[in-house]
């Protein structure tokens, strides 16, 4: 056989191996690419799902959306060794908290007609740590949230019930549904502050409830909430020693959860289990 067939052929062996390499080295850059779009692609997505919510603006006011269809669990009342607790039920939903991103679900609830009173505190605990007037029916004072857990303890040992600290937005969602706008020309009979409280607590229940029948919600002592960013937790509803002005459902405070005042004492929030 011919040299020039040996020569023709081997070159054109070479050639198409030459361009078989660059060929395959384009394949690979291309599904570089393409591999490293579809990671960073999916870093994006997964990031969004989990942090999406922090591009989100602030809801600029709190709204609350009950659910129409749900009726509200009837108002229940418990003894507890010979004192009388009512819980009010409230009818769940949805809530934007002002100053949060992500709107948060509500599940119905019980909360608790008054705040807790030293009569209830003293049953339960056996002392009475309030700093002003002493009175069965004046509300706990001068109480961290660490003694409010502890009472919330005994108390569902005793009941056998899932009680707590309101969570915010709870407390949040009740003070919304018992007043369809702020109320500041009857404040006065709801509530008790520094024009009319003579810089003291009163006894429950001597003020106008809110449209569900919850008392002093507004005034009288502030509440805890389990709600904030530990050591801080939020303090809702003002007391007697804020300006009426103040005093409306998104009033609130900051204090540092060990912290004892004769301004703060809380309220009682119940689970309702689900079936």
């Amino acid at each position: 056989m011919p040299t020039a067939y040996y020569t023709s052929h081997n070159h054109s062996k070479k050639t198409f191996i030459s361009k078989n390499k660059f060929f395959m080295k384009r394949v690979h850059k291309i599904t570089f690419w393409i591999g490293g779009i579809i990671v960073l692609l999916a870093v994006f997505v997964l990031g969004y799902l989990k942090f999406g919510d922090t591009f989100k603006p602030d809801f600029k006011e709190t709204t609350i959306y009950p659910d129409e269809n749900r009726i509200a669990p009837t108002d229940t009342t418990f003894n507890v060794n010979g004192v009388m607790i009512r819980m009010i039920g409230i009818n769940g939903g949805k809530i934007n908290c002002r100053g949060l991103k992500k709107t948060i679900d509500i599940d119905d609830f019980y909360i608790s007609e008054t705040e807790v009173t030293q009569e209830l505190w003293t049953a339960i605990m056996g002392d009475n740590p309030s700093l002003l007037n002493k009175g069965d029916s004046l509300p706990v004072e001068n109480v961290d949230l660490i003694d409010c857990l502890k009472f919330i303890n005994r108390l569902d040992s005793i009941t056998g019930k899932s009680f707590d600290v309101p969570p915010y937005p709870f407390w949040l969602y009740a003070a919304h549904l018992g007043f369809s706008q702020t109320h500041t020309n009857i404040l006065d009979s709801l509530a008790w502050h520094k024009g009319n409280s003579e810089s003291t607590t009163h006894a429950v229940k001597q003020k106008n409830p809110n449209s569900l029948g919850i008392y002093d919600m507004f005034g009288n002592v502030s509440e805890w909430t389990i709600s904030g960013s530990d050591p801080l937790f939020i303090v809702a509803g003002g007391s007697f020693d804020d300006e009426m002005e103040k005093l409306d459902a998104d009033y609130r405070e900051f204090d540092h959860g060990e912290v004892k005042m004769a301004t703060i004492g809380f309220r009682l929030v119940l689970y309702i289990p689900k079936k």
